[in-house]
């Protein structure tokens, strides 16, 4: 059997839910995961797909060949960018990657567990930023036949084990190696994971404080035109997405990126399908973890066209961009986001719900609906 039939027997079924304990279903999919991701990667198009040229977009100096790219933790070890622009993706974005390598999240005999609930059409992880960590990964050849219109972005998180000052210091190394890295189109900095524990609300001005730090030691001293991004959560309030954007902007950032997972239970619980609340519990209880999927495509678009409100009556003096990420999974959603004047748009389980159905020509397909 192969990979595909292997996740579609196990995902569209329910069957490991209906036999096994909510332990064990946890374990089998932690598991089925690591085997789809390793067999994935591996993939090789049988055709090349590219997008017509009335889909590019421009952002900056470069040209996107679809408004839709795979989100950060798609491809965390500079995986797969030659599958990615062969089936047509915008861009390809690379980790989220750390200063120092990390193993990821252990917790009750899980390694990097995970679960997709399918009926309520999302997935939940605490994988933890699993990652060889960018002294390696800077090293890394993403790809020898780099594609016209494909760019490369890569994802990048500061280390909340180690001290505040450390990490920035680590993150601006981090920074410069992937400056220096010539394949390198744009960075993204990962403001927004749940599973190490970043906030985005501090009371002490502590985000304030990292963005001036790296717009001093990093932003002001780039030697090539490297735009940098900052992600935040797709919990984010309205109130403190005007003053974040007032920060972006007064420090010369390039975009936004609005939003990761959500780890907002109580709020998502009662959408969560009947048959599986339970699991639901089950596993926001025992670990925690982010959840993604269609449940946070309202809240990714009203953040997202909120923020390109804002940055029109904020008037920047510089380009700057709001990229759209978190439970996009139909050309409905690219349509919404462009008619909001969003930029860009990111995905990762409407990637892989899609892919299951459409393999290869997932992108294809989304061209071909009218």
């Amino acid at each position: 059997m192969n990979y595909i039939k292997l996740i579609k027997l196990l995902y569209s079924y329910n069957i490991i839910e209906k036999l096994l304990p909510s332990y064990m279903v946890v374990k089998t999919h932690s598991l089925a995961r690591k085997y789809f991701l390793a067999n994935f990667f591996k993939t090789i198009p049988k055709t090349q797909f590219i997008p017509d040229k009335i889909y590019h977009k421009k952002l900056w100096h470069l040209t996107f060949q679809f408004p839709l790219m795979n989100s950060a933790g798609m491809f965390k070890n500079a995986e797969g960018y030659d599958l990615i622009s062969a089936i047509g993706a915008g861009g390809y974005l690379g980790g989220t990657s750390t200063y120092n390598k990390r193993v990821g999240n252990y917790k009750h005999h899980i390694l990097h567990p995970t679960i997709i609930l399918k009926n309520s059409k999302i997935a939940i992880n605490f994988l933890g930023l699993p990652n060889l960590g960018d002294e390696i990964l800077s090293k890394q050849i993403i790809t020898k036949h780099k594609m016209k219109n494909c760019p490369i972005g890569w994802s990048i998180s500061r280390e909340t084990q180690i001290n505040e000052q450390q990490s920035l210091d680590n993150l601006i190394k981090s920074l410069w190696l992937y400056h220096n890295k010539e394949q390198i189109d744009f960075i993204e900095i990962n403001e927004s994971c749940p599973n190490i524990l970043i906030s985005t609300h501090d009371k002490n001005n502590a985000l304030a404080h990292r963005l001036e730090y790296i717009s001093t030691h990093f932003l002001k001293k780039r030697e090539r035109p490297l735009p940098i991004t900052v992600k935040f959560s797709n919990d984010l309030s309205i109130n403190n997405l005007k003053n974040i954007l007032k920060l972006l902007l007064y420090y010369q950032f390039d975009g936004i990126v609005l939003g990761n997972t959500s780890t907002n239970y109580k709020a998502i619980c009662p959408n969560v399908h009947t048959t599986e609340q339970k699991l639901f519990n089950y596993f926001t209880n025992k670990f925690g973890g982010g959840v993604s999927g269609q449940i946070l495509k309202q809240q990714s678009l009203s953040l997202s066209t909120n923020a390109v409100s804002l940055i029109k009556q904020l008037n920047p003096n510089h380009e700057f961009h709001v990229i759209r990420s978190g439970g996009i999974d139909s050309i409905n959603d690219i349509m919404q986001s462009n008619n909001a004047g969003i930029s860009l748009n990111q995905w990762y389980s409407g990637f892989f719900d899609n892919y299951i159905k459409y393999e290869d020509n997932v992108y294809k397909h989304f061209q071909s609906v009218k």
